[in-house]
């Protein structure tokens, strides 16, 4: 069965040396704001979804009212021949054709991609794994295993930040099932997207790889449990997300340090590369004491508070000001680590195994990535509750969501993509002569 061609009226046709051209509207931006008031309003209230519902169902009116005939084009002249464009004449031999091995030769168009079940599956099983170490962490505290899954739906569920910490410590079912649908959610979204991102990332070399992972878990480990030893009670006035972005900063530093260092001894090189990188790494510390109005010499005090049990007992007001025996504490013990820290990566960096790129990303980009979420929405919705959250066991917690993720995405069998693959199969035509 043919369907017929429909005849076009004069009425319809376009008017001659005119051409027919959609309306400009507002619609899509309308319908996008009230979609995003309605998101807000989960998080702020009822005002927000009432007020993102009626723009919502506004934009969405004004855009089906443009779809109807007659209402959503308009007829646009046309100019003058004579300035109109050229048509454009081909010449041979003027364009050179892209090779593999030139710069830019399959920049954008990876030569492998991975389904979309393969992030699927590498979210799943990171969302399997990851609350192991939060598990471990509620047990080893003493808090219990339903003090983590509390604190994670307190990342949505206002009201959860006047809870004591006794009354964290139990099971509430409503808080239980908050903490799976957004485990659950924020999981599979971020194994997709380390799925679809996996082909695109360059490849890290192994002096930036080990800096950037080894770094801050060895430095952050010693210096946890060196404060848990000395002084538990400092644990709770350290920003732990900032530093670990010190730790980050001053591995990726003393990385590129030693593997500069060409023709100096190991020792020589580590020695170096842990001078620059202790330089640098105060950075991110100083800036936090600055944005959160406590000063740059409070992250100095806690350094020395580490070995000093007698400075994390004085007032915070104390802990703002300068100290000249308390200077001197924290830069011995920064000098010495830095130092020390950077010997031990300048000896054993050319002993180190080549890290697969795929988890070297996984290792870094996830952790980076969650707890930056993560810590940002509880600041909005429960900014309390980011004092009651152990911010170095989280991070291990996204580090083992993050390996495990990209080990599944890499061991997922990748599709070629034309014209690097043989492509599908073209029909085989049969033709009876």
């Amino acid at each position: 069965m043919t369907s017929e061609p429909h005849p076009i009226s004069p009425d319809e046709a376009a008017p001659h040396g005119s051409v027919e051209m959609p309306k400009p509207t507002v619609a899509p931006m309308v319908l996008s704001l009230g979609m995003i008031l309605l998101a807000a309003g989960v998080v702020l209230g009822l005002e927000f979804l009432i007020v993102g519902g009626v723009v919502l169902v506004l934009g969405l009116g004004l855009w089906i009212a443009s779809l109807l005939p007659g209402r959503g084009h308009f007829h646009e002249a046309l100019v003058e021949p004579e300035k109109r464009a050229k048509p454009v004449v081909g010449a041979e031999g003027l364009v050179e054709q892209m090779r593999a091995g030139r710069p830019g030769y399959r920049m954008q168009m990876p030569e492998k991609v991975h389904p979309i079940s393969a992030g699927v599956k590498g979210g799943i099983l990171g969302g399997l794994v990851i609350p192991v170490p939060a598990l471990t962490y509620g047990l080893v505290t003493g808090h219990g295993i339903w003090y983590p899954v509390n604190l994670l739906a307190g990342m949505v569920m206002p009201g959860v930040d006047k809870l004591t910490v006794p009354e964290l410590e139990r099971f509430y079912p409503s808080l239980l099932i908050a903490g799976i649908v957004i485990h659950a959610s924020i999981s599979i979204a971020f194994g997709l997207m380390y799925g679809v991102l996996l082909p695109t990332l360059p490849s890290i070399p192994k002096p930036i790889a080990w800096g950037g992972l080894l770094m801050p878990l060895l430095w952050t480990a010693v210096s946890f449990s060196l404060m848990a030893i000395v002084n538990p009670a400092l644990q709770k006035g350290v920003d732990w997300p900032s530093f670990v972005v010190s730790q980050f900063i001053f591995g990726i530093v003393a990385a590129l340090t030693v593997a500069q260092a060409r023709g100096l001894s190991p020792l020589v090189a580590g020695t170096l590369g842990g001078i620059v990188g202790g330089v640098l790494m105060p950075v991110p510390a100083v800036l936090w004491g600055v944005l959160t109005g406590r000063g740059i010499w409070y992250p100095v005090n806690l350094l020395a508070a580490m070995v000093e049990r007698d400075i994390g007992q004085q007032p915070l007001e104390q802990l703002k000001l300068f100290h000249g025996d308390w200077f001197v504490v924290a830069l011995v013990l920064h000098a010495g680590l830095s130092v020390g820290f950077g010997i031990v990566y300048g000896l054993a960096l050319p002993r180190l195994p080549v890290i697969p790129g795929p988890m070297c990303w996984g290792g870094m980009l996830m952790p980076m990535l969650w707890t930056g979420v993560s810590f940002g929405l509880m600041g909005v919705v429960n900014p309390v509750l980011q004092q009651r959250v152990d911010w170095p066991w989280f991070i291990v917690s996204q580090f083992v969501f993050g390996l495990v993720a990209s080990i599944a995405v890499v061991r997922t069998e990748a599709i070629r993509v034309p014209p690097a693959g043989p492509g599908p199969t073209a029909p085989q035509v049969s033709h009876n002569v």
